[in-house]
């Protein structure tokens, strides 16, 4: 993390997201106010990460059209050159001020897959904090903000870097009844249910992650006929039967169905994330589908569109044109499965489809998608290596991108090849294929392809790095049925020649749907009730430094009956690298250092109301007794203070303040 301002506070909030986040993180600071360094030095911290995000925290309030320019020239030579993504969050400056160097920058860096920005009108929007500024400790130590903003810039970071390294739901399944509208169809009637406005923004949500590559489907106990009739005469319904994937409306339990919508999307199901208003409902999935994240929606239909707006796992880092173009390809594969229905063979089929596999060099423009195939590539992946965008565009050897198309329509780019030559082999390190091209020879030409490449440099073999996974059967499969492939180690080995030969040999029989794999005990649960709890209890910056505090007030020892001593304790706990256990304990011997004692005092005076004089600061005599006894001290002056100001007072003036505090 690189900040032009003292950012040491927000480690608070960012230890505390990885403990409730179940992530093992660490956070680096580059040396103080030191940004553009950090981002130019090849040797520095920001180009040393290698598997985290590199984070800048800025404020550009003050700063130039051409410092903002050279920032996010600095903030695009770093993420060429370090394999992890960049956030840069544009930090707000005092009241009042003006945004245009923000949204300069943030335009500057847009289209860029390896960075993201959140501008300050982002932060507001996720985590408002209303007394955001404090002009004191900026002064005193370039600590412009509160602790309560300190916590929203590291949720909104924490935010950011978990959807970078958690895997998002490709499906989005959602009941109906009391739902997607108000009432029971079966009972109100197709025009008698209502959508009100929590229905109609949970309805707004839908089609916007529908728009940014997520799938809908319905998963409902009820009549097929009346849901269906809903969606398509109801005037105040946003989502139409076009919108709608696929569907499972009958009275077969839901957990069998959303078992058959994966097997019909060809998907697995921790892809799947559930929407249902009936806890019992969500129970019955998670237990049957633990790997299914199901969340039971507020019975309050106008909590739900805050409740979504805080479900982390909805966030998108990117939104590419395949993204947008998903659920148009899905319809279209329901056309291809159609004609091989119709087709007499198998072979027929294939020869019918006018299928075309283009393997080509990646272009800049591919660096999102290649990325998010790595990511999101299981079944036919030879190694299951994941990568961002920042790795792939440092990556030791050629990526090359497959598109495949046929005489229904493009696929778009649907595979993804890194390879290279090595001692008179073609080395590849990563061969995979989205699951929707499996089983139509697609692998067997981009192999082909692989031998063209071989041939063309003189080499004489290709070698195939394989790392078996807990889903990547049908890469083994391939490998091991290739003619003349032979293991060599952790790899599989085929001449030029047969690679240039393989031919995929189809079944003589169209094979029927696959169904959907049962559930064992290999199958990774969602973190429904972590995401749950996110939503409804940590949404604020005021609920996590609630949680943080309960966190640190159970790690505080110190035996005291001072009400005063207890919080100084807490507070030490909190800032210090080593927590108090007496009373006696001395602020310096704890690990205290001149910006932890300037927080301490910003954190006296928000809560005990007391300017804390600068001989109390700094003297050797800096205990929790000590620093307690000389807030009483200064709050009793104060008091006093108050007390003489009233007696001045006359009654007609006591009973006007107390009139105008009502």
């Amino acid at each position: 993390m690189a900040a032009s301002f003292t950012a040491d506070p927000i480690d608070e909030s960012l230890r505390h997201w990885s403990e409730e986040l179940g992530l093992p993180t660490r956070t680096d600071f580059a040396p103080y106010n030191q940004v553009f360094q950090a981002l130019l030095d090849g040797d520095g911290p920001l180009a040393a990460n290698r598997h985290g995000v590199n984070v800048v925290l800025v404020r550009v309030d003050q700063w130039r059209e051409a410092e903002t320019d050279e920032l996010a020239a600095a903030v695009r030579h770093s993420a060429g050159r370090a394999p992890v993504p960049h956030l840069v969050v544009c930090c707000p400056g005092p009241p009042g001020g003006e945004d245009k160097a923000e949204i300069r920058l943030a335009e500057a860096l847009a289209g860029d897959p390896r960075v993201r920005v959140l501008t300050s009108a982002d932060l507001a929007a996720l985590y408002p904090v209303a007394d955001y500024f404090d002009a004191t400790g900026e002064r005193s130590a370039d600590v412009p903000y509160t602790r309560a903003m300190f916590a929203a810039l590291g949720t909104a970071v924490a935010r950011a870097v978990h959807a970078w390294v958690t895997p998002r739901p490709k499906v989005i399944a959602v009941d109906a009844d009391n739902t997607l509208w108000d009432g029971v169809v079966g009972e109100d009637g197709v025009l008698g249910v209502r959508v009100t406005p929590g229905r109609r923004a949970l309805q707004e949500l839908l089609l916007a992650q529908r728009a940014a590559g997520r799938l809908i489907a319905i998963c409902s106990k009820n009549a097929e006929a009346d849901v269906l009739a809903v969606l398509a005469e109801h005037p105040d319904m946003l989502l139409r039967p076009e919108h709608v994937t696929a569907h499972r409306i009958n009275w077969e339990p839901k957990s069998a169905n959303l078992a058959a919508l994966a097997a019909e999307l060809d998907l697995g199901l921790d892809s799947f994330l559930f929407l249902d208003d009936n806890p019992v409902e969500i129970a019955e999935v998670r237990a049957a589908h633990p790997q299914v994240l199901g969340l039971a929606l507020p019975l309050d239909a106008a909590a739900v569109p805050a409740y979504l707006g805080h479900c982390w796992p909805l966030d998108h880092t990117s939104v590419t044109d395949d993204d947008r173009e998903r659920a148009e390809r899905y319809a279209v594969e329901a056309r291809r499965r159609a004609a091989a229905t119709a087709a007499p063979s198998m072979a027929s089929f294939l020869d019918g489809l006018g299928l075309v596999v283009d393997v080509r060099p990646m272009a800049p423009a591919d660096l999102a998608r290649t990325a998010q195939l790595t990511q999101r590539t299981n079944q036919f992946n030879l190694t299951g290596v994941r990568r961002t965008a920042a790795e792939l565009s440092v990556v030791d050897g050629e990526v090359l991108a497959v598109d495949v198309r046929d005489r229904f329509g493009s696929y778009g780019q649907v595979g993804v090849v890194v390879d290279s030559a090595r001692g008179g082999r073609l080395d590849v390190e990563t061969f995979l294929l989205s699951c929707r091209v499996l089983g139509r020879g697609v692998e067997h030409r981009v192999l082909a392809a692989l031998g063209a490449r071989a041939a063309e440099r003189g080499l004489a073999e290709i070698r195939l790095a394989y790392t078996a996974t807990d889903r990547n059967r049908p890469a083994h499969d391939f490998l091991t049925g290739l003619r003349g492939s032979r293991r060599d180690g952790d790899a599989f080995v085929v001449s030029t020649v047969d690679a240039v030969a393989a031919r995929y040999e189809p079944p003589a029989a169209v094979p029927a749907p696959v169904a959907a794999a049962p559930v064992g005990q290999s199958a990774v649960p969602a973190d429904a009730e972590r995401v749950h709890r996110i939503a409804t209890g940590l949404t604020s910056a005021a609920e996590v430094l609630a949680a943080i505090d309960g966190r640190r007030s159970a790690a505080v020892t110190v035996a005291t009956g001072d009400a005063t001593e207890a919080r100084v304790a807490a507070i030490w706990t909190e800032l210090l690298d080593f927590p108090p256990t007496s009373v006696h304990d001395n602020f310096h011997e704890l690990g205290g250092h001149s910006l932890a004692l300037v927080r301490f005092a910003v954190r006296v005076r928000d809560e005990f109301g007391v300017e804390l004089p600068v001989d109390a600061l700094f003297t050797d005599a800096f205990t929790v007794a000590d620093v307690a006894r000389t807030i009483r001290e200064h709050a009793s002056d104060g008091l006093h203070d108050l007390l003489a100001e009233l007696e001045q007072l006359s009654d007609d003036e006591v009973r006007a303040l107390l009139d105008a505090d009502r």
